[in-house]
């Protein structure tokens, strides 16, 4: 809950003689803690007369507090974190980092990351185990970690990404200024235009508690790549979050289903390298694995395209689900009672709602799951 404050020494939880100024307001969250409510003060006041760009630096000082207050809150509710990292992965890793020269310290090598970045790029991580991703990603090459991840804060920024995460929820925050709403609306706006066939979205878990991410080709409606990738963005983000909240896990499992494509949805060649720069080069070690479930022939000649443009680390983690070793597979990994058909899903499940999923649903929830 977020409240005005009216003097600094009400935002401290005491009372003071000039409490009843009417000029002087101070943001502030309430947090609670059993019947104790808690004021945490955000921000000083300025004492010196400011300009139109101080005031407005600001109030996006406020707006960033407020997100990183939130954040803790949100995170006081979340379950440990587990790492997703197997035995066999680090052995891999140590071994691919000591051919090419590189000593294979996680420990040190996310220090040296952290020590490599500026106090503001610090502030726009996406979370405290970015650093270890992108040194496992990039298995022990401490320049190159360093520049990726140096590059995807600066993308993360430049893309708006924590405005695409939270544009559901606080497109009517009464808390922010109207011109912000006003944004946040219209991200809302774009996604939900291009999540209308259902091509991406999430539901269910896998049986470790990954969020499943459905995608389906044969539903591609978009004709702006940037708006497409926001679209992207999101679920990738929702599909990470889900998976946060469910296990505590880090990953999260792709579907793929040709239900209906043809070579004319085929995206052009732009939006797929567009793609797997964002996913590859932005989110890497999120992906946990991808199945492409019983593609079509015409997919095939699509595929010997592509795949020279994926990186061989991510190609070990894409696996086709064809036939009865495909079907094994998928019932390994999922509860095919509550998968979709193009998951080995034995059962029929209600129809996605696009404005139901996005508009209605927790962001850490899938579709169609108790959010109770």
């Amino acid at each position: 809950m977020t409240v005005l404050l009216s003097s600094r020494s009400l935002a401290r939880g005491l009372f003071h003689q000039n409490d009843y100024d009417k000029n002087n307001y101070y943001s502030c969250i309430i947090t609670h803690s059993g019947t104790t409510l808690y004021p945490t003060k955000l921000e000083e006041a300025p004492t010196e007369e400011s300009s139109d760009d101080d005031e407005y630096e600001s109030v996006e000082r406020q707006q960033q507090q407020l997100q990183q207050q939130q954040q803790r809150i949100n995170n006081n509710n979340l379950l440990p974190l587990i790492d997703d990292c197997s035995e066999l992965d680090h052995t891999r890793r140590v071994a691919i980092a000591t051919s090419h020269g590189f000593d294979y310290d996680e420990e040190q090598g996310v220090q040296s990351i952290l020590d490599a970045l500026t106090p503001h790029e610090k502030q726009h991580m996406s979370d405290e185990n970015m650093p270890l991703r992108h040194y496992r990603a990039d298995k022990g090459n401490l320049p190159q970690a360093i520049r990726k991840i140096k590059a995807t804060i600066q993308w993360r920024q430049d893309f708006n990404v924590e405005d695409i995460k939270r544009c559901f929820r606080d497109r009517n925050n009464p808390d922010l200024p109207i011109e912000k709403q006003k944004e946040l609306n219209h991200l809302a706006e774009v996604i939900a235009k291009e999540n209308e066939t259902g091509k991406i979205y999430c539901r269910g878990y896998d049986k470790e508690g990954r969020a499943v991410l459905y995608l389906t080709p044969g539903r591609e409606n978009s004709q702006c790549e940037i708006d497409n990738m926001r679209h992207l963005v999101y679920h990738l983000e929702r599909a990470i979050a889900c998976t946060r909240h469910k296990s505590g896990r880090q990953k999260v499992c792709i579907v793929i289903g040709y239900q209906g494509f043809r070579i004319a949805n085929a995206p052009p060649m732009s939006v797929v390298k567009h793609t797997l720069l964002i996913l590859q080069g932005h989110y890497p070690e999120r992906m946990f694995r991808a199945y492409i479930a019983d593609p079509p022939m015409v997919f095939r000649g699509f595929w010997k395209v592509i795949k020279h443009f994926i990186d061989p680390a991510t190609l070990d983690k894409i696996a086709f689900c064809t036939g009865e070793e495909g079907k094994a597979l998928l019932e390994r990994d999922f509860d095919t009672n509550t998968t979709e058909k193009q998951a080995g899903g034995q059962k029929e499940l209600r129809k996605f709602c696009s404005r139901e999923f996005l508009f209605d649903t927790p962001h850490h929830c899938t579709f169609d799951e108790d959010s109770s």
